[in-house]
């Protein structure tokens, strides 16, 4: 088995130090002379594991200044209907959309209940990858009975956020929604899609989006857990 070069070494202990809170937002990492000690590493070992944290929106480097950690985790307000495309942009990350493809299937039991349609009925079926900063970080499944996007293969590769097009292209309006959130490992496709070792941690959610309480489609989104919150409102006690 091949090792890890020494730079992605160092970048992953220090991603791992950073997401167990031992650097907190705004505060400096330790400078590169010190970083050179205490990986014992070289300066240029040093600066590639720096630009890699930066390219992943982990940190920012300011000349003269130093490394700080930024808050890259983009944040869901599960109060109010949003993808986690606009979440993803509100963060400041440019999204981009890779290997999308588009095709049909019949609606299975668990699908024709979500939407309230007859099993077997023709869903459209969305599959992509979001790309933050040229990072992939968000696998999408997206069903949605065919009759009311007819036509929607033609769009391969034409958009990217599929709430938005939907409201542009079909007038479908996501008005609300319900979640279902959970946590697994990512297994071997999925890592494999997301460049990242198997067993990583993965966010994921099923949703259903309603158009003023009638189904109209329902999304399957597994994101890097490290990347992605989730922020929820409470108010009251249950009795």
């Amino acid at each position: 088995m091949s090792k890890l070069p020494v730079y992605m070494v160092m970048h992953d202990a220090l991603k791992e130090d950073i997401q167990r809170g031992k650097y907190l937002v705004g505060e400096l990492l330790p400078t590169e002379p010190e970083l050179e000690k205490i990986f014992n590493v070289s300066r240029t070992t040093v600066r590639r594991a720096m630009e890699l944290l930066r390219q992943e929106g982990i940190v920012e480097i300011k000349q003269g200044k130093g490394t700080s950690v930024v808050d890259f985790r983009a944040k869901q307000d599960l109060n109010k209907v949003t993808s986690v495309t606009e979440s993803l942009r509100r963060k400041g990350y440019i999204v981009r959309t890779k290997s999308m493809y588009i095709d049909t299937i019949p609606a299975s039991e668990k699908l024709a209940e979500e939407l309230q349609v007859d099993v077997g009925k023709l869903i459209a079926r969305v599959q992509r990858i979001q790309l933050a900063n040229e990072r992939p970080i968000v696998i999408m499944k997206n069903y949605i009975p065919y009759d009311k996007v007819s036509g929607i293969e033609e769009y391969t590769d034409k958009f990217s956020g599929l709430y938005e097009f939907l409201e542009k292209q079909y007038n479908i309006e996501i008005t609300n929604a319900s979640d279902k959130i959970y946590a697994k490992s990512a297994d071997f496709t999925e890592s494999e899609m997301l460049n990242v070792p198997p067993k990583t941690a993965l966010l994921c959610i099923r949703r259903i989006c309603y158009n003023h309480d009638k189904p109209v489609c329902v999304d399957q989104i597994s994101v890097l857990a490290d990347h992605y919150e989730l922020e929820v409102s409470m108010s009251g006690r249950y009795k």
